[in-house]
């Protein structure tokens, strides 16, 4: 069951192969599917939240967690708070896909990697 849930999560976030709601709603009927898309949802909303921390240049406390846990900390801009992420190793692999949640990991992005392996082949 876990590991259909992270397919599920990892098909809905593919920009490339978008999963629609709507076209496969026979799939997102059961509960397990339905924290699919709570899931999806949270972190893309960390993504916009790193986005704009990245551009400010304002890095997140991370905090590493037994079994590839990740705990993040980030300032909100506006208020005087703070937002506390816990995500799971597989969401942590999920978000460090995305530029912003690679940057806030300190994981190189895929453009670092293939711009590394060109340097190696030289």
């Amino acid at each position: 069951m876990r590991e259909f849930l992270y397919r599920l999560v990892q098909r809905l976030h593919d920009e490339a192969r978008p999963l629609s709601r709507n076209k496969h709603f026979h799939t997102f009927a059961d509960r397990g599917s339905r924290r699919a898309l709570r899931i999806d949802l949270h972190l893309r909303d960390l993504e916009e939240h790193l986005a704009e921390l990245r551009e400010r240049g304002e890095p997140p406390r991370v905090r590493h967690l037994a079994g590839g846990a990740v705990q993040l900390v980030l300032r909100h801009r506006e208020l005087a708070m703070v937002r506390t992420a816990t995500l799971t190793a597989e969401e942590a692999r999920l978000l460090a896909r995305h530029p912003a949640g690679a940057w806030a990991l300190d994981l190189p992005t895929g453009e670092q990697v293939s711009a590394a392996a060109v340097r190696k082949g030289q």
